[in-house]
């Protein structure tokens, strides 16, 4: 299976079957704190970084690489290459990645990753696979030009660990 595979299902988020995904979704599109949302969790900035970085610590086999706002696209695409992320790559049972571009010199680690889902959600640029028991949610987003700004590639417990780490 490639990226391409998985971008060959394009979803929308809640219209699945699968009501654990579908909250997941919920979650990082309405109630993840440094969202700009009236939902959204209101949780203390040095204590969101320490949430951040225990899953850094636990997402293991996984590249994380963010850059900034000022970084090309063309250069972003080939971080994609660089991390297993391009169209052709084939995706291991192991792959999860994350290659976003900051909003700014101010974004943090954790806010990038956070809007890039929310915005992949919100947009539906959505992608699912469903590989036996493992789920494959490919995450993209675009700047106002139609540019990629970001590529996530998580499994469905990847995106749980996630949420479960970013509210303790």
């Amino acid at each position: 299976m490639t990226i391409n595979n998985i971008k060959e299902n394009k979803i929308a988020p809640f219209e699945i079957d699968d009501i654990k995904l579908t909250r997941l979704f919920s979650f990082f599109l309405h109630s993840a704190p440094t969202i700009d949302s009236n939902l959204a969790s209101r949780i203390d900035d040095d204590r969101l970084l320490s949430n951040w970085n225990n899953f850094v610590s636990r997402f293991t086999n996984g590249r994380i690489s963010l850059y900034s706002d000022s970084y090309s696209s063309e250069k972003l695409i080939q971080q994609f290459e660089r991390h297993g992320l391009s169209d052709e790559s084939a995706v291991s049972r192991r792959l999860k990645a994350i290659v976003c571009k900051r909003k700014n010199k101010t974004e943090t680690d954790y806010q990038c990753v956070l809007r890039h889902l929310r915005n992949s959600i919100a947009h539906g640029n959505l992608y699912l696979s469903n590989a036996g028991n493992r789920k494959y949610i490919l995450f993209e987003d675009y700047n106002k030009r139609g540019n990629i700004t970001a590529r996530i590639l998580l499994s469905q417990a990847d995106l749980s660990l996630l949420k479960q780490e970013i509210v303790k």
